[in-house]
């Protein structure tokens, strides 16, 4: 009777944790969506989109702790850095996050956001367009740190128009 008493207890706070942690990636994609699209127009009738948003969390790589090897701040977090990279295995992305964003709120950033996409919509619309002005916002895996630190890497990717030379 005791271990099922432990049991629930565990998967509470393992459930309470995974949501906690999705309100806090939530907070983070808010903050980074503002950040990056506050120059873009929104999307409106006969408007060309040219930023897109990815869909998926993309995997943390070892390229991070080469980058933090000289920072003097996250050197010494570079232990909890390897195992949460290593931990990350199984593919995510961010619908949940996105719709606690949007939900009641920030319809003006959604506007310009719009859907997350995957890499091979994104590709088939770039090419439809033909033109090279569209990239995609992709961002990592957050990598949560001591002392309530967050480090979280973002990229853009652009596809390159594809020329035959004869």
């Amino acid at each position: 009777m005791k271990s099922i008493f432990l049991f629930v207890g565990l998967l509470f706070i393992t459930y309470s944790t995974g949501q906690n942690t999705v309100n806090d990636n939530a907070a983070l994609l808010k903050i980074i969506l503002n950040h990056y699209y506050t120059n873009e127009k929104p999307i409106v009738k006969d408007r060309l989109q040219l930023l897109y948003f990815y869909a998926e969390k993309a995997n943390n790589t070892f390229e991070m702790v080469e980058g933090c090897k000289n920072h003097p701040l996250l050197k010494k977090f570079l232990t909890e850095i390897k195992k949460q990279i290593q931990g990350q295995l199984k593919p995510e992305n961010w619908q949940s996050e996105y719709q606690l964003v949007f939900t009641n709120q920030n319809q003006f950033l959604q506007k310009k956001v719009q859907t997350p996409v995957s890499l091979t919509d994104f590709q088939t619309k770039t090419q439809s367009y033909g033109e090279n002005n569209q990239r995609m916002l992709i961002v990592n895996r957050p990598i949560y740190l001591p002392q309530n630190y967050c480090l979280i890497k973002v990229g853009f990717y652009r596809q390159q128009p594809f020329t035959l030379h004869c």
